[in-house]
């Protein structure tokens, strides 16, 4: 089991490079669930306390998620530094969607004709006539997004590469705890067993040795 947390870590981390490619959504969840599923679900489960289990699970969801969602930025980053086009403009307007969360998207205006995106996800940060840069993927390989400094999505996979370690070597710790926790247990209960059997057998004799008498 142990051999297989780097595999299950490595389908996390790849999902989340799949992200962001459109038509491999379908491939990224399933990647995303069987590796989510081995390491937070059936590795805790090896530990004998509900408690400790429970610890476990909720150390191994924070690199998890840390992993997929800094390696979907650093993919997205990489494909629209590689082949992306970039365009300035102009906040014009920002909606605001209210429903489960509030999520916002800016209206961007440009001068002159251009296939830069009229709209985009944004956050709360932005208002109305702050200059932007856009950068898309004419050939529509993942979602267009505002413009990162040259370099940044080294920075996301840097950060998606540290959290995957985390995320091996939590896994891995877990797995060794249990084992030692179960053998600790299989050893603790023979010894009660031994006892048990030895406070029977001075019983036995006390009263053999006394019908004796």
């Amino acid at each position: 089991m142990a051999l297989l947390i780097p595999l299950a870590a490595l389908m996390v981390l790849a999902s989340g490079v799949l992200w962001p490619l459109r038509w491999m959504l379908v491939p990224s969840l399933v990647l995303g669930v069987a590796g989510g599923t081995w390491l937070i679900v059936v590795v805790p489960g090896l530990l004998p306390h509900g408690a400790l289990s429970r610890l476990m699970v909720t150390l191994l969801v924070v690199p998890a998620v840390a992993a997929a969602v800094l390696a979907a930025n650093a993919s997205q980053g990489f494909v629209l530094e590689l082949r992306g086009a970039v365009r300035s403009g102009v906040v014009a307007h920002v909606i605001e969607h209210h429903g489960k969360t509030t999520s916002y998207e800016c209206v961007i205006r440009y001068r002159g004709a251009t296939e830069a995106p009229g709209r985009l996800n944004c956050s709360n940060s932005y208002h109305v006539g702050d200059a932007v840069q856009v950068a898309w993927d004419p050939g529509g390989l993942v979602e267009p997004d505002f413009a990162e400094a040259k370099g940044t999505y080294r920075f996301f996979a840097t950060l998606a590469m540290v959290s995957e370690i985390a995320l091996v070597l939590l896994g891995e710790f877990t797995v060794v705890a249990g084992v030692t926790l179960h053998a600790a247990r299989r050893v603790a209960a023979a010894r009660r067993s031994a006892a048990s059997d030895g406070a029977g057998t001075a019983h036995a004799q006390t009263t053999v040795s006394c019908n004796t008498l």
